[in-house]
């Protein structure tokens, strides 16, 4: 243990778009503001990222190491040496790191400096290339404890990573309560919806197959004909969701909300009836457990792993438009069944709150410096 109570982590992420790992890192560096146990160091190694600003305005301790996404390179060995400079004038306890560009510049910055390393493993995923497969495996050498947000993300690490056979530690994701107790936004006031609403959040990428979700929503409004999707999220595949809006004949009854700050998102899931995630691969989302904190059922994919902790409020769809769509008419078509998954929703919410994840997390790096 450090010869002071307080023990300095350096979180290295990548960098910090919109997404679920940078609303943890959010949540997680502000309830660190004030606690004496831990001080958070932020190191954002392309110094890019659409939340950046917000970690900024909010007094999170971040330090921008570069300040392009060309640095996030493998061969860049320069971001190397600047992440290992960082962390020496840091001196941190733990090094803490995040995806596998956080993950590669974190673990080799931290050779030879006497640093314990966390890797966080959170999502399922398998890196499409040989080298970056080899990469993660051969940099199991120097980590020391994995994280994973999930027992399928356990199996990532067990096949994907930990060549080392280092110690491994499920810790389910978590949120602040108090971020979610907000007003829902009025959606016929902004959008013109004036029926059941089913809400998606996330990067538009094709992982998150939001243009099945689209295609889904066409079939669900046979049968609902006031149903309405708000997807809340930006990204590259924007316009090609646009388009197919269109061409679906969905109109106005489909809207694309764009991106929206930390504080904005749960006025969109208050104002929601259901949440739909029918993803490719997920980790354990963070925006499930914040819809699970605001009473809302989730239609979700079998490839998302929060049904370990919220089996009891969502129905399993495939990846495929009929199934998804089935599902989601299964649940706007019986409102009796959607209250009782709210009122368990609210129920099994209550044990993934950040104040719990705080304690646990803080035993973690208790227990890997002893």
């Amino acid at each position: 243990m450090p010869k002071s109570n307080t023990i300095r982590v350096a979180y290295v992420v990548g960098g910090l778009p919109f997404g679920g790992v940078e609303n943890w890192l959010y949540d997680l560096g502000i309830a660190f503001q004030d606690d004496p146990d831990v001080e958070a160091h932020i190191i954002n190694v392309s110094g890019t990222g659409r939340k950046t600003p917000e970690f900024f305005e909010a007094g999170l301790n971040v330090i921008c190491v570069c300040d392009s996404k060309n640095a996030l390179k493998t061969q860049r060995l320069s971001t190397v040496g600047r992440v290992r400079a960082q962390l020496r004038r840091i001196r941190p306890h733990i090094v803490h790191t995040l995806q596998f560009s956080g993950d590669y510049f974190g673990r080799l910055a931290a050779l030879g400096l006497g640093l314990p390393v966390i890797t966080h493993i959170r999502n399922v995923k398998s890196e499409r290339t040989f080298r970056r497969r080899m990469i993660n495996k051969l940099l199991s050498f120097q980590t020391d404890l994995y994280l994973s947000v999930s027992r399928a993300a356990l199996g990532t690490i067990r096949k994907e990573h930990n060549l080392a056979h280092r110690p491994m530690q499920v810790l389910y994701n978590a949120v602040e309560p108090s971020k979610l107790n907000v007003p829902p936004h009025d959606f016929s006031a902004m959008f013109g919806l004036n029926g059941p609403v089913v809400v998606g959040v996330g990067r538009l990428v094709e992982q998150k197959n939001f243009d099945k979700l689209l295609q889904a929503m066409a079939l669900v409004r046979r049968e609902v004909p006031d149903a309405g999707l708000v997807i809340v999220g930006d990204g590259p595949l924007r316009q090609d969701l646009e388009q197919l809006k269109e061409r679906l004949g969905l109109g106005g009854n489909a809207v694309l909300a764009g991106y929206r700050p930390n504080s904005e998102v749960p006025r969109f899931l208050r104002a929601s009836t259901l949440l739909a995630m029918p993803s490719d691969y997920e980790g354990l989302p963070v925006t499930h457990v914040e819809a699970m904190f605001c009473g809302l059922p989730a239609v979700i994919s079998d490839h998302v792993p929060s049904i370990e902790i919220a089996a009891d409020c969502s129905l399993v769809c495939s990846t495929e438009v009929e199934s998804i769509a089935a599902r989601l008419t299964e649940l706007l078509t019986d409102p009796g069944r959607c209250r009782r998954m709210s009122a368990r929703a609210c129920e099994l919410a209550g044990q993934y709150t950040m104040d719990n994840y705080v304690k646990q997390l803080k035993d973690v790096y208790r227990g890997l410096l002893k």
